[in-house]
């Protein structure tokens, strides 16, 4: 049996066709069992900025998963994945966000990209060993820690305001 990189190698590309076809519906019904599911997720995003609302973290969520997704399934590496979650943990935690939300829009993507995807029995097989290795990547950086993100120093001299 083959490697699930080997099957990447071989697959990634037509998958990403696949999924990338279906998008829209796939994305959506990600987006409606997040707000259902979990109404008060995030709730001190201020609701007066259109950029930060809860409502369109709802809908910019699954559509930034399906897009590291393709990453990935083209350039047939999952380190994309592992890099993307390892990047956001740190920073989705203040806003309440815990590791059962993330596992849980990765069950709801691949359960909405096995609904709606047309693939052979073949692939619907390896996307359920897709789906069990990016559980895995966001199991292991979720079980570390988060360091403290401190903010960058800037590269020029800071200029004093004093008079």
């Amino acid at each position: 049996m083959q490697s699930l990189e080997t099957w990447l190698g071989a697959r990634g590309s037509m998958l990403a066709l696949a999924l990338d076809a279906q998008r829209d519906i796939i994305c959506e019904h990600v987006a409606h069992k997040l707000a259902t599911n979990y109404p008060d997720l995030c709730p001190n995003l201020p609701a007066e900025d259109p950029e930060l609302s809860q409502q369109i973290m709802f809908q910019q969520t699954p559509q930034r998963f399906h897009t590291m997704l393709l990453a990935a399934l083209r350039f047939r590496t999952l380190a994309i994945v592992e890099r993307e979650y390892r990047w956001l943990w740190g920073i989705v935690q203040r806003f309440g966000v815990e590791r059962s939300h993330l596992l849980q829009q990765v069950h709801w993507y691949f359960e909405a990209a096995r609904t709606f995807a047309s693939l052979s029995l073949e692939d619907l097989a390896w996307l359920r060993a897709l789906e069990s290795a990016i559980e895995q990547i966001v199991l292991t950086i979720t079980s570390v820690p988060p360091t403290s993100v401190q903010p960058p120093h800037p590269s020029y001299p800071r200029l004093s305001h004093s008079a």
